[in-house]
C-alpha cells in the first residue's frame, strides 16, 4: 500500500531540478504579461536577487522569475491599433495554410506607416499571391479585429501577440523581396506533392509526415477534430519518437564497431534534427527534438535519463528563447500531453504490466491515449468547443497507419521519382483508410460533444490536476522501484 511521504516529494523533486527552475521562468513571464513593469525594473530585480543568491542558494529561483519577466518585456509584441490603412513592412513566418481560394500566414510586423515596430499579424492573401517562409512584403492595407474581440479564438490570438487581419494582393503590394532559397520544408513538401495529384489522402499523408498545413475539405477537417485525433496532422512527439526508432533500428549494426555507440547516437541526433527542418521547425517537434536528444545522448555517459527533467529543460530553453510561446495552443497541448503521458501514463503502465507482448503494447497504447485525451480536454474545450473521447479508441488503430505513412513519406523524399511515387502511393493507400475509419467513428455521433468551458472552469480544473500531481509525488516509491527494476 502506497503512503504518502515528505521526504519522498523532496526526493522526487530533487530528480528533477528544472521543474523548479522552470516554474518561476514561467510565472515571470505571466507576471510580464499581465501587468506592465518596465524593463528596468526587471533588470533590477534580476541584479539583486542575483547579488542575495552569494548567501541564499534558494534566491536564485527569484533570479529566474525576473529573468521571465525581462525576457518576455523584451521580446512580446505590440498591439497596434485596428482599422486605420498604413503603409507596412511584413515577413512571413511561414508557409501558410492553403484554403483554395486563398491563403493565411503568420508575419512579423516591421513597420507601421514608416516606423519600426514589433507586432504580429496574420496575413490573408489571394490564389493569386503566393508567399513564403522569410518573404519581406510593403504593402498597403489595413488592420482588422479577429471578429467577435471576446471570443475565445480572438483572446486566444491577441495571447499569442496577434494585432488582427491583414490582407494583401498584388494590387497591394508596393515592394517584394522573396527569399532566395527555398528551406527543407518546402522543397520536402513540393517534392511530395510533385509525386501524385491531388487528393485527400494525399494531403493527409504530406500532413501527418512533415506537418504541412494543407487544407482538408471541410467535412474532413471537422471529422478529425470531433474524432481527438487531429493532433495527428501536427508533427509532435509521436513522430519525431518514431523517426528516432526508426533510426535506432536502421543504424544498429553500427554498435559492431570501435565506438559505434557513439557513432550511432551522433548520427540519430542529427537525423532527428533535420527531420525537424524538413518540417519547419514546429514548436511540438523542436521540444520533442530536445528530449530524444537528451535521451540517445545519455546513453554516451551511462547516466539514468530523467524524462521529468527533460521536458522541463525543454520548456526553459524554448521560452528563454521565445517567452511568448507559452501563450501558443500548440506549445501548451505538446506540453501537457507530454506531461500527462510521464506522470500518469507511464506509472499505469508500470502498474498494470503484462508478460505478454501485444497485451502489453495493447494495454500501454490505451492508458497513455486515455491519459492525453483527458489532460488536453480542458484546454480543448475552452480553445475549440468540442469535448473528444473517441481518440482513446481510434489512437491505437490510427497509430498504425501513421507509422506506415510516415516511413513512406522520408523514403519517398530520398528514392529516384519512379519509386518515390510507388512509395508514396503506398502512404496515399493508408491515409484513405485512415480517414475512411475516422469519419465512420465520427458519423456515429458516439463519444464527442460542443461543449466549451469558461476560462475560470479551465484553470480551475487544472489547478486540481496540478494538486493531484504533487500528492502523487509523495506515493510513487514502488512504483520508481519497479521502474528501475525493469
Amino acid at each position: 500500500m502506497l503512503t504518502f511521504s515528505i521526504d519522498t516529494f523532496r526526493d522526487r523533486f530533487d530528480k528533477m531540478p528544472m521543474a523548479a527552475v522552470s516554474l518561476f521562468l514561467i510565472a515571470g513571464i505571466v507576471t510580464s504579461h499581465h501587468f506592465e513593469i518596465g524593463s528596468f525594473v526587471w533588470i533590477a530585480l534580476l541584479a539583486f536577487f542575483l547579488g542575495l543568491s552569494f548567501w541564499r542558494n534558494g534566491i536564485v529561483l527569484m533570479a529566474i522569475f525576473a529573468l521571465g519577466g525581462w525576457l518576455y518585456n523584451e521580446r512580446s509584441y505590440h498591439l497596434m491599433p485596428v482599422g486605420q490603412q498604413a503603409m507596412m513592412m511584413l515577413e512571413i513566418n511561414d508557409n501558410g495554410i492553403n484554403y483554395g481560394k486563398y491563403s493565411t500566414y503568420s508575419a512579423d510586423l516591421l513597420q507601421y506607416d514608416q516606423a519600426a515596430c514589433r507586432a504580429r499579424v496574420r496575413v490573408t492573401a489571394d490564389s493569386l499571391t503566393t508567399l513564403r517562409r522569410g518573404d519581406i512584403i510593403t504593402a498597403i492595407s489595413t488592420i482588422r479585429p479577429f471578429g467577435d474581440p471576446q471570443s475565445s479564438y480572438a483572446r486566444s490570438m491577441r495571447k499569442q501577440g496577434y494585432s488582427g487581419r491583414v490582407s494583401v494582393s498584388e494590387a497591394r503590394i508596393i515592394e517584394w523581396r522573396i527569399k532566395e532559397h527555398d528551406n527543407l520544408n518546402h522543397w520536402a513538401v513540393t517534392k511530395l506533392q510533385s509525386l501524385l495529384p491531388q487528393s485527400d489522402g494525399r494531403d493527409v499523408a504530406i500532413a501527418l509526415s512533415l506537418g504541412a498545413k494543407i487544407a482538408q475539405h471541410s467535412d474532413l477537417k471537422q471529422s478529425y477534430s470531433y474524432s481527438g485525433v487531429s493532433h495527428l496532422l501536427a508533427v509532435s512527439g509521436l513522430h519525431v519518437g518514431m523517426v528516432a526508432l526508426m533510426l535506432n533500428m536502421l543504424l544498429l549494426p553500427l554498435l559492431l564497431l570501435w565506438r559505434g555507440n557513439i557513432i550511432r547516437s551522433t548520427i540519430v541526433v542529427m537525423l532527428i534534427w533535420l527531420y525537424v527542418a524538413l518540417c519547419g521547425y514546429p514548436t511540438s517537434a523542436i521540444r520533442a527534438a530536445i528530449m530524444f536528444s537528451v535521451l540517445q545522448l545519455s546513453h554516451l555517459t551511462c547516466n539514468k535519463y530523467s524524462q521529468e527533467n527533460a521536458i522541463c529543460s525543454a520548456a526553459f530553453i524554448m521560452l528563454s528563447l521565445k517567452p511568448q510561446m507559452l501563450f501558443e495552443l500548440s506549445f501548451d497541448l505538446s506540453f501537457i500531453a507530454v506531461m500527462a503521458i510521464i506522470f500518469v501514463g507511464k506509472p499505469l503502465c508500470l502498474t498494470l504490466h503484462s508478460r505478454h507482448l501485444l497485451i502489453r503494447e495493447a494495454i500501454n497504447t490505451t492508458i497513455i491515449s486515455t491519459a492525453c485525451v483527458f489532460a488536453t480536454a480542458p484546454l480543448i474545450s475552452n480553445t475549440f468547443g468540442v469535448i473528444s473521447t473517441l481518440s482513446i479508441f481510434l489512437t491505437p488503430v490510427v497509430l498504425v497507419f501513421a507509422q506506415i505513412i510516415i516511413i513512406s513519406s522520408l523514403l519517398a523524399l530520398v528514392m529516384p521519382h519512379a519509386v518515390a511515387q510507388i512509395i508514396f502511393r503506398a502512404a496515399e493507400w493508408c491515409a484513405n483508410i485512415q480517414n475512411n475509419i475516422i469519419e465512420w467513428a465520427v458519423s456515429t455521433h458516439i463519444g464527442y460533444a460542443d461543449i466549451r468551458i469558461s476560462d475560470t472552469a479551465m484553470v480551475v480544473t487544472y489547478i486540481i490536476m496540478a494538486l493531484l500531481l504533487l500528492l502523487s509525488f509523495g506515493c510513487n516509491d514502488q512504483l520508481e522501484d519497479e521502474e528501475d527494476k525493469d
